[in-house]
This record gives C-alpha cells, sequence and structure tokens, in this order.
C-alpha cells in the first residue's frame, strides 16, 4: 500500500518478507519508529508534529501488539495449511480476503490518529508529499519496466514472482524456472494497470489533504473522508476497472497454485519451517511488554 494512510501497515507486513526471525522481532519492535521516519520523509514533520506522530504510534503498536498479533499467528496457521495440501484457486482467493480484512481492521484503528495529523498539515507538506510520490513513482516504473514494452513488463513480473516463491519454498531447479516464466509470460503482466491504480490513490489523497487544509472541517468530517478513502483503497471505484482487478486478483490466485502445484516435498517442508517461524516469533512478540 501506498500514501500516508498506511504507513504502520507497511511496518508490520513488512515483517513477513524479511529474511530471518531475528528480523521480524527486530523490525517490529522498532516498528512505531521506523514508521515516524517514514512518515517524516514524506512530510518533514514539525516539532509538534512528531510528538503527536511519536504519541499516537507508541499507543497504535501497543494495542496492535495485543489485541492482533495474536489473530495474525492464526493466519499464518491458515497459511501454513494452505501451503502444505493442494489447494484450488478459491482457497487462495479467501486467504487473500482474510489479510484484506487484518488490514482493514488496522487501518479503522489508525484513522482518528491520522485524521489528526492531516489536519494539522500545510500546503508546503502536501507539496513535498506531491514531490515524494513523484520521486517514488520514477523508481518504481524503472523496476517494473513500464517504458519498454510488454516482453520487458513479463521480465520484471517474472523476476518478482521468482523472488517470492524462493523466499517461501527455497531454490528452483531450472525446469520450474521455466515453468514459471512461462505461466508469467501466458498472463497480463498487470504492471502499468497497478501503477495507474497506485496514482489514482495518490491523486485522491492529495485532494482529500488540500480539501482539509483549504476547509478546515471538524474532526469528524476528516475521520469519515480518510474511511470513504480507506473503502476505495484496494479496489477501483469504477465498474470496469474494478472487474478488471478482480480479473488480476484471479489470475494471480490461479498463478500460486500452479506454483505450489510443482513444488517438491522438500519445498514445500521449506515453507512450513518459514510459517512455524513467523508462527513462533509473532507469538512471543504477543506476550512481550513494549520497550518504552
Amino acid at each position: 500500500m501506498h500514501g500516508l494512510i498506511h504507513p504502520l501497515i507497511l511496518a508490520l507486513f513488512a515483517a513477513l518478507l524479511l529474511p530471518a526471525c531475528s528480523a521480524v522481532r527486530l523490525g517490529y519492535g522498532n516498528a512505531d519508529s521506523l514508521t515516524r521516519w517514514w512518515i517524516d520523509q514524506y512530510l518533514d514533520l514539525s516539532p509538534e508534529q512528531d510528538a503527536l506522530t511519536r504519541e499516537r504510534l507508541a499507543r497504535l503498536t501497543d494495542w496492535h501488539r495485543k489485541t492482533q498479533l495474536p489473530d495474525y499467528v492464526t493466519l499464518l496457521r491458515q497459511g501454513k495449511a494452505f501451503a502444505a495440501s493442494q489447494p484450488k484457486v478459491g482457497d487462495a482467493l479467501a486467504l487473500g480476503d482474510e489479510l484484506t480484512r487484518r488490514v482493514r481492521v488496522l487501518a479503522e484503528q489508525a484513522t482518528p490518529d491520522v485524521a489528526d495529523l492531516v489536519a494539522t498539515l500545510t500546503p508546503a507538506q502536501i507539496h513535498h508529499i506531491a514531490a515524494r510520490h513523484a520521486e517514488k513513482n520514477a523508481e518504481l516504473a524503472k523496476e517494473m519496466r513500464l517504458a519498454e514494452g510488454e516482453a520487458a513488463q513479463h521480465k520484471a513480473r517474472y523476476k518478482r514472482s521468482l523472488e517470492r516463491a524462493e523466499y517461501w519454498l527455497g531454490d528452483f531447479s531450472d525446469e520450474q524456472e521455466n515453468a514459471l516464466r512461462r505461466m508469467v509470460e501466458a498472463r497480463d503482466p498487470g504492471g502499468r494497470f497497478w501503477f495507474d491504480e497506485r496514482l489514482r490513490r495518490q491523486r485522491e489523497l492529495l485532494d482529500l489533504m488540500r480539501e482539509v487544509q483549504r476547509d478546515r472541517p471538524p474532526r469528524e468530517r476528516i475521520i469519515a473522508l480518510l474511511r470513504d478513502y480507506t473503502a476505495r483503497f484496494d479496489l477501483p471505484p469504477d465498474p470496469a476497472r474494478r472487474a478488471q482487478a478482480q480479473a488480476m486478483r484471479l489470475a494471480a490466485a490461479e498463478l500460486t497454485v500452479a506454483v505450489l502445484a510443482m513444488a517438491t516435498p522438500a519445498q514445500r517442508a521449506h515453507a512450513g519451517q518459514k510459517f512455524d517461524d513467523l508462527i513462533h516469533d509473532f507469538t512471543e512478540l504477543s506476550r512481550e511488554n513494549t520497550p518504552r
């Protein structure tokens, strides 16, 4: 996810992509500090805003540790069972929906605090956000090879897909790599569509901030605006584009199932150990007192 609305979500769920359990615990233990740093990169926080952000993030991470991490363990156990089985496409879609639901719980909890920060933004800070968006968008477009045509985009998509698959399953054989490449090339690379959706979300967020800065609405109105923004964050409001997004998510679920279908017993055991390590770490983190 991108934009000011979800910085803590990025920090928390990034733990699932870290290479070692010690890194998961280190990253989560510093989630509020990392998130405050991330926000400052976009906003150039004033001392008053930094104090507000520090206080609210500490409260949010305490809430998250106590109430959400045990639920994430449940989700990880579902993921382990998914990776160990011969899942169907519907199973992959359902698991994705479960992840989305948990992200929305976190977003809803954070929304009043985000509203209080948004209410303090200056025109210069909003301009700074737009400039950071442009910088990051250029980096992402280059990584996704959007200016190089569909063949190059397929290569970029294949690289990302292989990295994710090997994180969970371990090294792929040449035969598996070739099979994955063929599966990726048979699908719409999707890069341009999702990049355009990123731009849409950024435009809507900037419009929201400018409205708040211009009109100075009451707090409840800002909260309502943010909730409306979050509600359409992951799927386009336009019916045709929403249908396209859903079709691409179906294709991604099909790819996930196909990759698991060619996994060896050793690779499935590798995935099981990954999930066990995360389950252990998240369980231990949920029992710890947040260090202050």
